[in-house]
């Protein structure tokens, strides 16, 4: 899951899974990336590198970590400049969507396509099976999230596109059309608008049609038969 600053991309998550998974606050933002997969029990953990061998080749070692503290981490907040020097977190949560091996991978904002973060980004979006790249509907595509979709076309198999916060912008649809239009000039990539609080507001109240107002659905739909479903055809294309 990939974008600018402040797009949503961590409540995302959170709403697609149905749990607080990561760390969302209006002074939040992801500094490390962070993986959520499937576990019997709720738990954290964070990957930093170890002493360097002989050879010179440096080992990872994994700490747990308390759930509740993850912030403290894998947020610019709790870790400014990532002076832990983590290269990566990992929460494990057991919930239906995850059990047929979905991941998902919150990453740091990308501000320009030179920054680190961005390299960070994109040298993770090789690996990954599908990428989704998130804006939100207070604006059409910027020139950075443009070229950042070419990006991940080139380096990743499947690519999507996800509208966020459509219920904080009552004119989300027409942004909905303006960006049709550029991912349009870009390729053929499927774009699906959102609200994450409306999915998390339908699963606190088992509210079925509230869950469909909130575009979720079709956003689930997509991973489970484009991903899930595909995922040894993606994983031949990404070797290739």
């Amino acid at each position: 899951v990939v974008g600018e600053f402040k797009q949503g991309k961590s409540k995302l998550i959170n709403a697609l899974v149905n749990a607080p998974a990561c760390p969302i606050d209006d002074d939040v933002a992801t500094s490390v990336p962070t993986s959520v997969g499937w576990g019997e029990e709720p738990s954290a953990f964070v990957f930093r590198k170890g002493e360097q061998s002989p050879t010179g080749e440096g080992k990872v070692v994994r700490d747990a970590i308390p759930l509740e503290r993850l912030a403290d981490y894998v947020s610019e907040a709790g870790n400014p400049g990532n002076e832990k020097h983590l290269v990566g977190a990992e929460v494990l949560l057991p919930r239906e969507i995850l059990k047929g091996g979905l991941r998902l991978v919150d990453s740091p904002g990308v501000g320009s396509l030179d920054s680190s973060s961005a390299l960070a980004t994109l040298s993770a979006l090789s690996s990954a099976h599908a990428v989704l790249l998130v804006s939100d509907a207070s604006q059409e595509y910027t020139d950075p999230e443009v070229q950042l979709l070419k990006r991940a076309m080139r380096l990743s198999p499947n690519v999507a596109a996800v509208l966020a916060k459509t219920d904080l912008y009552p004119e989300w649809r027409d942004i909905e059309r303006i960006d049709r239009g550029h991912l349009a000039d870009i390729g053929d990539l499927p774009l699906f608008a959102v609200s994450s609080d409306l999915r998390l507001l339908a699963a606190e109240l088992q509210d079925r049609e509230l869950n469909d107002e909130s575009g979720f659905p079709a956003l689930v739909a997509h991973l489970r038969r484009e991903v899930l479903g595909k995922a040894e055809v993606i994983h031949e294309r990404a070797a290739i």
